[in-house]
């Protein structure tokens, strides 16, 4: 392995959060966007520790058709 591989590595490592996507691409939106669905509608098997930023851009995306989350009917936890 040559050096600029490692430093490719070490680079992508830094690039990349739990989920192993890349933050702030779409499919790391749309990851979280489920991740935070799942939790919240009670269909999340395993417990998931959720960044402040994804939280943040799933917040956002909320108002997009295509997010999950913002498909959640207000007051589902009346």
């Amino acid at each position: 392995m040559t050096n600029l591989q490692r430093r490719l590595q070490r680079l992508e490592a830094h690039l990349t959060d739990l989920s192993g996507l890349v933050p702030k691409s779409q499919k790391w939106l749309e990851y979280w966007d489920r991740q935070i669905y799942d939790y919240m509608t009670n269909e999340q098997a395993e417990p998931v520790r959720f960044s402040v930023e994804a939280v943040r851009a799933v917040m956002k995306f909320m108002s997009d058709p295509e997010s999950s989350v913002g498909s959640i009917p207000a007051g589902i936890d009346e």
